[in-house]
């Protein structure tokens, strides 16, 4: 062990003074009576006893590697981590939604067709991003019918002429309900050429930008059950819905639930949604835990943007095994 220059009692007091209590050089330096050099060089031989260990904690380095386990599990081309400390979800959805709307920057391609989606999620994306894009001639489509909530979030032909504008492109408009009255409805509205025009262009997607509907039965359940142990209720029922993606719900292990609702509805096929070469997932919050985890498995998506504390949680609850 090599031989202290100084007092290891006087180091340890210098350091504390420095470190912990915050004093500066020169008050330290004042209250001990020595010159403030001297504290200087205390310090330094502090550092090189080991008495101080100095380690920085980058939050980037940290969410990158948290990114990359998801990418590398899941196939993914890409993921975007964000550190946050807030606990409102609304919040936590601004955020994430403008990281995601930063990073679909580098995945949008100009002369191209890009579909968006509905919700609160998508809207926050379409309006946190850029009006001054690069982009042009791009053609931006409806993914799913419309509905008759009147929140902004849920007017979507609105929402892709606001998205077509920042993209210097050109909107596409959906004429018909996200889910018909009746398989037979549906079946009519298809014959239409408006939506067979549509149907085309879902045919041929080249990007999309979704996100991950929360279970139906979290607004009921989210005070009393956490997500780990509502995980088994969802694993033991694969009827069970645990999110969607375009009013398509799909149970824990990522299989799209087929029934007679899923037939009524009016929107881009799971199938459709398959092929598209960049499919954008923008989803945060504790209450989409499992939604994200079961969006994952079924192989649609290509990039995620997440909070950090939701994605550690998507790891922990994917197990060890390969999903």
């Amino acid at each position: 062990m090599m031989k202290a220059r100084y007092d290891i009692q006087l180091m340890v007091q210098v350091a504390k003074m420095y470190y912990m209590e915050g004093l500066t050089q020169e008050k330290i330096a004042q209250q001990l009576g020595i010159s403030r050099s001297s504290i200087s060089m205390i310090l330094s031989a502090a550092r090189e006893f080991g008495i101080v260990e100095i380690s920085i904690k980058d939050p980037k380095k940290n969410v990158a590697d948290v990114a990359d386990a998801l990418s590398r599990r899941f196939g993914l081309k890409g993921c975007v981590v964000v550190p946050t400390a807030i606990e409102s979800i609304h919040l936590i959805t601004k955020v994430v939604a403008s990281q995601g709307a930063d990073y679909a920057e580098n995945i949008l391609k100009s002369n191209t067709t890009v579909g968006i989606a509905w919700g609160t999620t998508c809207y926050e994306f379409m309006l946190a991003f850029a009006n001054h894009s690069k982009l042009s001639d791009v053609n931006v489509v409806p993914l799913i019918g419309g509905t008759s909530r009147i929140a902004s979030e849920y007017q979507l032909n609105e929402m892709v002429r606001m998205f077509a504008e920042k993209l210097h492109g050109t909107p596409t408009f959906i004429y018909a309900p996200a889910i018909a009255e009746s398989i037979a409805d549906r079946d009519l509205y298809m014959q239409s050429s408006s939506m067979k025009a549509i149907m085309e262009k879902w045919e041929h997607m080249d990007a999309a930008i979704v996100s991950a509907g929360a279970p139906p039965d979290w607004y009921s359940t989210r005070m009393i059950v956490e997500p780990a142990e509502m995980k088994a209720m969802y694993e033991a029922d694969r009827n069970m819905v645990i999110g969607d993606i375009c009013a398509r719900r799909y149970n824990l292990m990522g299989e799209f639930i087929h029934n007679e609702y899923s037939a009524r509805i009016m929107g881009i096929s799971e199938e459709n949604l398959r092929r598209i070469e960049n499919v954008l997932c923008i989803a945060a919050g504790k209450q989409k835990i499992l939604s994200i985890l079961g969006a994952l498995r079924t192989n649609v998506l290509n990039y995620l943007v997440t909070d950090e504390a939701t994605a550690r949680s998507v790891l922990e609850l994917a197990g060890p095994e390969q999903a």
